[in-house]
């Protein structure tokens, strides 16, 4: 029995949705079909190249006594996750359908190429076939090479971004702070803004928001503002004890305090309220762990407005006055029994939640079995 081959092209970017081609296809003619379909509609792709290669390549290993199965899949033109998703499960039905364990990829370059990790989870890569398209090295044709990338980087989305957005913020921050007088000022932002937008690339960074913004649109939305607000809270705070420190550092350090407590507990309880919403809107109701937190928020911050309380008492004394004076202060306030108190309202917050989960969850349980229960009735009774 002749062993069976699959020969597999891949579009990652789906250049081929372009022309009206839908993955995956399979079978001689109709990866000769679609390539001449896709080389009508776009002639100068060099994917056109790749599904002719891929059917010449089956028929050699025919000619050579293998039983070749020829493919084409395609991914997303814009989420590179979405598109290794896309061909994972396409390349799934494909050898589970036609019952092949062996591929040889076809590619026109690297970037096609960077699917091999996902492929090799579903089959075993034998060999890759990269085709090379050639071109004349004369100056006109090398002029016309160039102009069909950069309208490319210009039309793409995903190369848009990285070769016009990039470069625009960059510009216009510059241009901007250079006008005002600050030239050097704007050298060192544009190239902590080129430097941002290489590490968030390289590393996929853009890619995993993306992603987590489509699965939990309210809790990154929610994170997102929280980092603003901590951020915020932070330099403003990092400004104030700067400009009051050296007037009086007990005043400054207590104003400091309260006010970074306020922006960060703020930031912290927007978190943890998104978080609860999340889970009660996919049908989780245990949100006893984001209850708990926010009491730990709410006791800390107060915690914290006691002990500013107490260094703003004692900003006019110096030394080791100032060290009785808080201590004093904090005696009088009976910060103490509001932290213990503190604890102990935390444990009981918890508890009681933790009581609250499991009644939300029995509730929930005998309703679906009583719902179940009665569909099973209905259903008698019908077929009865």
């Amino acid at each position: 029995m002749a062993r069976r081959i699959l020969v597999l092209a891949v579009d990652r970017d789906d250049d081929l949705g372009s022309a009206g081609l839908r993955t995956p296809i399979v079978g001689r003619d109709q990866v000769l079909e679609a390539a001449i379909r896709f080389a009508l509609s776009r002639p100068e792709d060099s994917d056109a190249n790749v599904l002719f290669a891929a059917v010449k390549l089956a028929d050699e290993l025919r000619m050579k006594g293998y039983d070749p199965v020829v493919a084409v899949v395609s991914g997303h033109p814009v989420d590179t996750v979405e598109a290794d998703m896309r061909i994972k499960e396409q390349v799934e039905e494909i050898a589970s359908r036609h019952n092949v364990s062996d591929v040889v990829l076809v590619s026109d370059g690297t970037e096609d190429e960077l699917v091999l990790p996902v492929l090799q989870q579903v089959v075993r890569i034998v060999s890759v076939k990269r085709v090379i398209v050639e071109q004349h090295r004369g100056i006109e044709e090398t002029y016309m090479l160039i102009a069909r990338y950069l309208r490319k980087a210009v039309e793409e989305p995903r190369f848009a971004r990285l070769f016009l957005g990039v470069p625009g913020v960059v510009l216009v921050v510059f241009s901007s702070l250079a006008l005002v007088g600050y030239l050097w000022q704007a050298i060192l932002l544009g190239l902590l803004v080129g430097g941002l937008a290489m590490v968030i690339r390289g590393f996929g960074i853009e890619d995993r928001i993306v992603e987590l913004f489509t699965r939990t649109p309210i809790t990154m939305i929610a994170y997102s503002v929280s980092a603003i607000i901590a951020v915020t809270g932070i330099g403003l705070t990092a400004y104030y004890l700067s400009v009051t420190w050296q007037e009086q550092a007990l005043a400054a350090l207590a104003d400091a305090l309260r006010s970074a407590s306020s922006f960060l507990g703020l930031a912290a309880s927007i978190a943890i309220i998104s978080h609860a919403v999340t889970k009660i809107m996919a049908g989780n109701v245990r949100v006893g762990r984001e209850v708990t937190s926010l009491a730990v928020v709410v006791v800390v911050v107060l915690l914290v407005d006691s002990i500013a309380q107490a260094l703003r008492s004692a900003s006019t004394a110096t030394g080791a006055e100032a060290a009785v004076a808080v201590l004093s202060s904090l005696l009088q306030g009976n910060f103490a029994f509001n932290a213990l108190g503190g604890v102990l309202s935390i444990a009981v917050i918890w508890r009681l939640s933790s009581y609250l989960e499991d009644w939300l969850s029995r509730e929930t349980g005998e309703a679906s079995e009583a719902s179940e229960t009665r569909e099973q009735h209905e259903e008698k009774a019908t077929v009865g």
